[in-house]
């Protein structure tokens, strides 16, 4: 193998990478903001990628146009996904009501995405193309080629990452949404609306999720078969540390590149090779890359 290849097959496995990390951020904001293990983040994954289809090809939206156009249909859809999955449940008796109900959604946005788009696979243009032959843009840096797609991703994803960070390490209403989620009860008798931080959290979940699925949209076509991706990030979750967002990222990288990398002479069989790494990892290792040893009770 090259050095060019390998190149290639790091920048393909970072961008890949990117895309679990963003699905595996939403994971674990949910857990904390809400105690929630979400089974339908790759199916919302999968909702970004139809939307975006469906307005940059049958609405013939502009990118201007189309991209807040398609953050408010975000928006839409993650209060209307909280007030189904999660706020009807939120004191119910049976602590995993509200899990199973993502179950539910899940197989919901299936048949949803299913029944408003067709069971056809659609295809998405990427998203710069060459103005002469009209296929997908090349980056060339000496005698290494990168498609401009995988490039574009990890530049998102990276934008995406640091400013959820901010939000939560440096805005008053990262703090607010914080502390709503540790004791609601405390922050209700300090002012803090907790259904408004709840709704924010939600938002910036199908956010992440959404976006994601529209980069990666040019590169796989946009199915119902998407929220399959969704077992990566998970793994990335695993690897990194439950509850850690630094691990979660990191692990979701780490993901990216060893199914990047498989492909060389295991591309049949990749994904046994991802969670075949994952349990070697966690043999060594079994509270993951940044979590922390639990001690055994007595």
């Amino acid at each position: 193998m090259n050095v060019n290849t390998l190149i290639s097959l790091t920048v393909n496995g970072f961008a890949m990478g990117m895309i679990y990390a963003l699905m595996a951020m939403g994971i674990i904001l949910l857990i904390r903001a809400v105690g929630v293990m979400n089974f339908a983040q790759g199916d919302l994954l999968m909702m970004g990628a139809f939307i975006t289809c469906w307005l940059t090809i049958d609405l013939e939206l502009p990118l201007y146009i189309m991209v807040p156009f398609s953050l408010i249909c975000f928006a839409v859809l993650a209060l209307v996904f909280m007030f189904t999955t999660y706020w009807p449940l939120r004191n119910a008796s049976y602590p995993a009501a509200t899990i199973i109900s993502t179950m539910g959604a899940s197989m919901a946005l299936k048949e949803l995405a299913t029944l408003i788009w067709g069971s056809l696979p659609r295809s998405m243009p990427p998203l710069m193309k060459n103005a002469e032959t009209g296929k997908a843009s090349v980056l060339r840096i000496g005698s290494v080629s990168l498609q401009w797609q995988y490039v574009l991703t990890i530049i998102v994803g990276a934008i995406l990452i640091v400013l959820v960070f901010i939000l939560f390490e440096r805005l008053y209403a990262g703090r607010m949404m914080q502390a709503a989620a540790q004791d609601s009860y405390a922050a209700e008798l300090l002012g803090i609306p907790t259904i408004l931080t709840t709704a924010a959290t939600y938002i910036i979940v199908v956010i992440l999720s959404g976006v994601g699925g529209y980069m990666i949209s040019p590169i796989f076509m946009v199915s119902n078969t998407l929220g399959s991706l969704q077992l990566r990030s998970f793994a990335g979750v695993v690897l990194g540390g439950f509850g850690n967002i630094k691990g979660a990222i990191i692990g979701s990288l780490f993901i990216g590149l060893v199914e990047s990398y498989s492909s060389i002479q295991f591309s049949q069989y990749k994904d046994a090779v991802v969670f075949l790494v994952l349990i070697a990892a966690l043999l060594i290792r079994p509270q993951g890359l940044f979590g922390e040893r639990i001690s055994d009770k007595a």
